[in-house]
């Protein structure tokens, strides 16, 4: 019988690190060769919600290497998008022997419950705030100074991809709550001793990503609201879980 992670040498345990970045590395590589060969498709559909402002808007860029760097930078970030569920399945293989119990199923079911919450927080923001934010900020102009919004588009994609990318892991909160609660540092009584604080956070998130009204502040706060109480949810389960029975 192998031996379990608690019982390997420190370099065993490096060594595994190590091959389990590799794997991630080339897993992100691969996805990213992929992504940079349909960055163009990619590209027009992240300019997509720019069709639907109110300005005369003229995206540019300023440099001879900007248009190769907004492909690399699409390619990186839909390789660590694609590489999504092979680095949750790396990071928990390499975690999960800390645990008293190991179950593969329960494995697989945790990359794909990650997983979907990822795609789904790219959705979020692709579909809510990215376009309530650009509707915002291009609606602060002046009544003095003529101003006309000429976006460089890497400026413009850097701004889209990371906020993308951001909301994506938002909505890892109920894996982060599962995963904290598996390994002890989380507890239900916890999570629900600081929602009045989250809930303002997510208030001021909504507020500062959204136009100054009430429904669209909604749109953000009520999907973090819901979020953070699945959280509650999942850690009240798996705690369950982990207590003795009586």
């Amino acid at each position: 019988m192998s031996k379990t992670k608690r019982e390997m040498p420190f370099w065993d345990h490096l060594e595994e690190l190590r091959w389990r970045i590799i794997k991630i590395l080339a897993t992100i590589v691969l996805g990213g060769a992929i992504t940079y060969y349909f960055s163009d498709s990619i590209l027009k559909i992240l300019v997509q919600p720019t069709q639907n402002l109110n300005i005369d808007l003229n995206m540019q860029v300023l440099k001879v290497t900007s248009m190769f760097t907004v492909k690399l930078s699409i390619a990186i970030m839909g390789g660590i998008i694609l590489g999504l569920p092979v680095i949750i399945y790396q990071f928990w293989r390499f975690v999960s022997p800390a645990f008293e119990e190991k179950h593969d199923g329960g494995l697989i079911l945790t990359v794909l419950f990650a997983t979907v919450f990822f795609m789904s927080g790219l959705g979020f923001a692709y579909y809510i705030i990215i376009p309530f934010s650009l509707s915002f900020f291009t609606s602060l102009t002046s009544e003095t100074v003529i101003v006309n919004y000429n976006f460089t588009l890497d400026g413009y994609l850097t701004y889209t991809l990371w906020l993308i990318f951001a909301c994506g892991l938002v909505f890892q909160l109920p894996v982060v709550a599962l995963f904290f609660t598996k390994i002890g540092l989380l507890t239900p009584p916890f999570l629900r001793h600081y929602r009045k604080y989250a809930f303002v956070a997510f208030l001021i998130v909504g507020a500062f990503l959204t136009p100054p009204d009430p429904l669209s502040q909604l749109l953000i706060v009520i999907p973090l609201v819901l979020l953070y109480e699945f959280s509650i949810f999942i850690s009240w389960i798996f705690r369950k879980k982990e207590l003795p029975s009586v």
